[in-house]
């Protein structure tokens, strides 16, 4: 079959509710090596828009100009992942900043508040002082028998009575106010970790197995180098060093959320099973999540040449990690 109708046929794929995606693989799809550099994701340009490639390989090509194309491709391939990855440092140091901008503020906050009580108890025990002076003065005016001083000092008591009766609920106000701001966890960081413990019901908040110690370890680390919990990013990034980690924990649900369709090769496998029970000898590849949505960023998923390309290049990439 020629290479132009290899790319033409539009291979079938079906996504899954977990991001992945399965593909049919027709045994007329040539999977061989020569898929090395032809199919790499195209360069984003500065617009967004995919670059395409301006010096394609030729027929009448010699050999060397080929090696000489594909070293071309290679070198804008890893221009394109220093740049992508200068970006990623530059938005992880910004995000560290604003942390710790924040954190800046939250103690200013904190200096503020702190700074506001100590005002308030001094002003509770002045009138507390005032209090206790009208008491002596009534008690001295009633000795002497001066009424007149003894009316003074009992309109001192009850002024005083009064300003530290609002003094005081000034202070549980503001107590009040403090104590459930710094026990109330972000409601973002929880809707987070809520739809993350739905995927991956194995995890025990107890830590009563050696999987949960080992993913609280992960999640501590994530948290030392300024991941946020609050940002969706933080859980992929849990679920990606976790897969390292506990396979057999992703693997497991992978298969189980799959159950309902179609046989599926485990995470990490090579993804080329036989698929006989469908009448025929198809093969089938799994997408990751993860490659599903690199296909999609990159403006390739709708376009079905660029997509069976990409999706060609996975499957190479997949053959020959199985090789190793």
């Amino acid at each position: 079959m020629a290479e132009k109708d290899k790319q033409e046929i539009e291979l079938q794929v079906k996504e899954s509710a977990d991001g992945s995606a399965i593909v049919d693989l027709p045994d007329g799809i040539d999977m061989g090596d020569d898929l090395d550099d032809d199919f790499e994701p195209k360069q984003q340009a500065e617009g967004g828009s995919v670059e395409e490639d301006d010096d394609p390989d030729h027929p009448d090509d010699t050999e060397a100009m080929r090696a000489a194309k594909r070293a071309k491709r290679r070198s804008k391939k890893e221009m394109w992942k220093n740049t992508h990855k200068e970006r990623e440092l530059q938005i992880q140091q910004l995000k560290r900043q604003n942390e710790e901008m924040q954190r800046d503020l939250q103690q200013l906050k904190q200096i503020a508040k702190s700074t506001e009580m100590t005002q308030l108890d001094k002003h509770i025990d002045d009138e507390s002082t005032r209090y206790e002076y009208a008491k002596m003065k009534l008690a001295e005016a009633a000795a002497a028998g001066d009424g007149e001083s003894m009316v003074e000092a009992q309109e001192m008591m009850q002024d005083a009575r009064e300003r530290l009766a609002h003094l005081s609920g000034v202070k549980n106000q503001q107590t009040a106010r403090q104590q459930p701001a710094q026990a109330r966890p972000d409601p973002r960081m929880q809707q987070q970790a809520a739809k993350w413990l739905q995927r991956n019901d194995w995890y025990k908040p107890d830590l009563s197995d050696t999987d949960s110690k080992i993913a609280q370890t992960v999640d501590k680390e994530l948290v030392s180098e300024g991941w946020n919990p609050n940002d969706p990013d933080y859980w992929d990034e849990l679920d990606n060093r976790l897969q390292k980690h506990l396979p057999h924990r992703y693997n497991v649900s992978a298969e189980r959320n799959s159950s309902d369709r179609k046989p599926r090769n485990v995470v990490g496998s090579s993804g080329r099973e036989a698929s006989a029970s469908y009448g025929g000898s198809n093969r089938t590849f799994t997408l990751t999540p993860q490659q599903v949505n690199a296909i999609k960023e990159a403006g390739m998923w709708d376009n079905t040449e660029s997509r069976n390309r990409m999706i060609r290049r996975y499957a190479q990439q997949s053959r020959n990690m199985e090789g190793k």
